[in-house]
């Protein structure tokens, strides 16, 4: 009987492990299209090992990249990779946000055996060292594993045996952003900026105030997070620069005092928050959040969450902000150190989460509802639901 995939199924593992023959004859069963990336290189370029010789492997793996990408975004809902795919976390992160992974092994007899029926191998010889300096990768991505020592239907059985069961969590550990990922930042800070210029006598229009002081913000809090600005000048910077872009006159001291009391009133959250935080704890997940804020503000309003998180972490009481490596540094020590291969950052901050998180060598996960963000994220999600399908 046919199976119903909506998502595609990956399979990785050693040279000579039977990844071809597994996902052919898989897909032959179910109905189902297979993207071989090395059956697709050698249609389009020719034997690989002679390609290697050419060119090189550099040149190789920069063709099996794109490869994985057109078996990603293709209509094949099977997808059989070439043993050193894992090597490129790109290509693992795309796999990842598509489907599962089945990852494929065998005895060293046996692979040897099965490499040495095939000419058209060119790293053949150092195979042995390839698949133990490989195999942490092999484990790390795996979904599931099934090994193919007793031939193509035993192991045809075992994988079908081995799907009925819903995969297992990636992560242990999600550091959670909490402004424009959890908290409704926006409506949040446009309130209060409203509400404090006309507590502060401001003549203008609200929205003309809010807009102004808009474009300020991302400027100002991205001098923050690269060091060119110090939290203790962040108040008199940003309200000072207001008030000369609306050409009116007010006592900045007065409208942070007036702006602090006000945001810390807050308590918006974006719709779905708790359900999904909670979500991810129901499976297991710890969730913890990280955010570049005052002790005095974030400690208030992040009371929307209380009792829905693991903990929290606040840049002015760790001492640092994203992406500063002594924040990661305080956080992951606090947490116990995971294993960082099992920990994830998910925000909307391009450079204090996506670019803290990968200088610190841990996983990222951009959240950009819009669409448009570019980012060095391992991977992208537009809701909180693409990222519970990677986690």
């Amino acid at each position: 009987m046919a199976v119903e995939r909506q998502k595609k199924l990956a399979f990785i593992g050693p040279m000579g492990s039977g990844k071809s023959t597994l996902a052919g004859a898989y897909a032959a069963k179910h109905g189902l299209t297979v993207f071989d990336t090395d059956k697709e290189f050698t249609r389009r370029y020719g034997e690989i090992k002679a390609y290697f010789a050419t060119f090189g492997e550099r040149a190789f793996r920069d063709k099996e990249r794109e490869l994985v990408a057109q078996a990603v975004n293709s209509d094949a809902l099977i997808v059989a990779c070439g043993g050193g795919a894992v090597t490129c976390r790109e290509n693992m992160a795309a796999l990842r946000k598509t489907g599962d992974i089945v990852r494929l092994s065998a005895s060293p007899d046996v692979l040897r055996r099965r490499i040495a029926a095939d000419g058209d191998r060119p790293l053949a010889a150092i195979a042995d060292r390839l698949n133990v300096e490989r195999e942490s990768a092999y484990r790390r991505y795996a979904d599931y594993t099934v090994d193919t020592d007793c031939g193509s239907d035993c192991a045809l059985a075992e994988l079908e045996r081995a799907l009925q069961v819903p995969r297992a969590n990636r992560y242990d550990v999600v550091l959670c952003d909490a402004d424009d990922t959890l908290l409704d930042f926006q409506t949040a800070m446009r309130g209060a900026i409203a509400d404090t210029a006309r507590a502060v006598g401001v003549k203008l229009p609200a929205r003309a105030v809010v807009a102004e002081y808009v474009k300020i913000l991302p400027d100002v809090w991205g001098r923050l997070e690269r060091g060119e600005l110090s939290r203790d000048d962040l108040p008199r910077e940003r309200f000072s620069l207001l008030a000369a872009r609306l050409g009116v006159r007010f006592d900045w001291r007065e409208f942070d005092a007036t702006y602090m009391r006000e945001i810390k009133k807050t308590r918006c959250l974006i719709g779905g928050a708790l359900a999904f935080v909670d979500g991810l704890r129901a499976r297991g997940i710890k969730v913890y959040i990280v955010t570049n804020s005052y002790k005095s503000v974030a400690s208030e309003r992040l009371k929307a969450l209380d009792g829905h998180t693991d903990g929290y972490f606040i840049s002015e009481d760790v001492g640092a902000d994203k992406p500063d490596a002594r924040f990661f540094e305080y956080v992951y020590s606090a947490i116990g150190k995971p294993d960082k291969n099992r920990l994830v950052i998910f925000g909307d901050g391009v450079y204090p989460d996506i670019h803290g998180g990968k200088t610190f060598g841990i996983d990222t996960c951009l959240f950009d509802p819009s669409g448009v963000k570019r980012s060095e994220a391992d991977y992208t999600a537009r809701s909180y639901a693409e990222f519970c399908e990677i986690v």
